[in-house]
């Protein structure tokens, strides 16, 4: 049995695909599989896969109808052998050392998740002489509530889950949610904070995130951009407020607070100031509008914790004097 599954979703993902996945073959770490999970692709990426299947057995090729990246994470997290997991996105690229370092620690204390960041790179970039690291060097902090360290900052931490290492049975049982997308990964990045124990953390670079005009944060706001926003609003606010599941006052609060900005900035502020197109906007913004509204009424967006300005912003924006709430967020 392998001791990493790395999970790769593909979509269309021929343009970058080699790279991405000649980044892995380059482990200096080897005792891991690849899961390549093809979501309905309609260009070269099954043969590409296959290419490296033939060669390589530590890859398999897994063929699903089209069900986009969270269903395909969830496939790859069902088909996983190994003690731990790791997600890989298409355009991405993993340093040569990535497994290693991250192998190396979090088994230096049975850690539930290791966590590293990454170098945001150009679309065109190419992987040449990275550095070489030498583990006992490697700089960490290590920390038993790995819900506190996410939220040292009150606007919490990242919520990337493809800069991390999963140990499987302390994230058995969390999931991607089915059709948000983006905001996807905030749902399930909460979840493992809330729930595992223990998590290491490095600044080490070990993954090189391509800032391709493809990309989900690339695209822009639009009506889908705001309704996967809105859904995990209220995924979140469910899961975590509704439920009773949360018993500690200080972290319903944290979580009561982060919640609301999150449905703020995504909801409302962000459609009000990024919103380009004249001839949606009005209507984009009518859609946001009954979403927020929806959202305060189910007591999951509370705007009098986000400060004076943006309550009146909030209150503004439900009842459709855009212009105005535009003046306070």
């Amino acid at each position: 049995m392998p001791e990493i599954s790395l999970i790769i979703p593909l979509y269309n993902a021929e343009k970058y695909l080699w790279p991405c996945l000649n980044s892995v073959t380059a482990q200096t770490f080897k005792d891991f599989e690849v899961l390549c999970i093809n979501d309905g692709s309609t260009d070269r990426t099954e043969e590409i896969v296959n290419s490296f299947v033939e060669q390589d057995n530590r890859f398999r090729l897994i063929n699903q109808p089209n069900a986009g990246c969270s269903m395909a994470r969830n496939h790859g997290l069902k088909e996983a052998k190994a003690p731990y997991v790791a997600l890989l996105d298409q355009d991405d690229m993993l340093h040569p050392q990535a497994m290693e370092v991250l192998y190396y620690l979090i088994k230096k204390g049975n850690y539930d998740v290791a966590e590293f960041v990454n170098k945001t790179v150009p679309d065109n970039f190419v992987l040449q002489n990275p550095p070489i690291y030498k583990l006992e060097d490697i700089k960490f902090q290590t920390y038993q509530n790995p819900f506190n360290f996410y939220f040292k900052n009150k606007r919490g931490g990242s919520v990337l889950v493809w800069n991390r290492l999963y140990k499987k049975d302390a994230i058995t049982g969390i999931e991607f949610p089915k059709d948000i997308q983006p905001a996807e990964d905030t749902i399930f990045s909460l979840k493992v904070m809330f729930h595992t124990m223990s998590l290491i953390h490095t600044d080490t670079e070990l993954l090189y995130y391509r800032d391709s005009s493809t990309s989900v944060m690339n695209r822009g706001i639009n009506d889908k951009y705001i309704k996967s926003h809105a859904d995990a609003g209220k995924v979140l606010s469910d899961y975590f407020l509704k439920s009773k599941r949360v018993q500690n006052k200080k972290e319903l609060d944290i979580l009561q607070r982060y919640i609301t900005r999150f449905i703020f900035k995504s909801v409302v502020s962000q459609p009000l100031r990024r919103l380009k197109d004249e001839k949606t906007r009005a209507a984009s913004l009518e859609k946001a509008r009954q979403f927020a509204v929806s959202l305060f009424e189910e007591k999951a967006l509370q705007p009098h914790l986000l400060g004076i300005r943006k309550t009146l912003a909030c209150h503004l924006f439900f009842k459709g004097h855009y212009k105005l709430a535009r003046m306070f967020v």
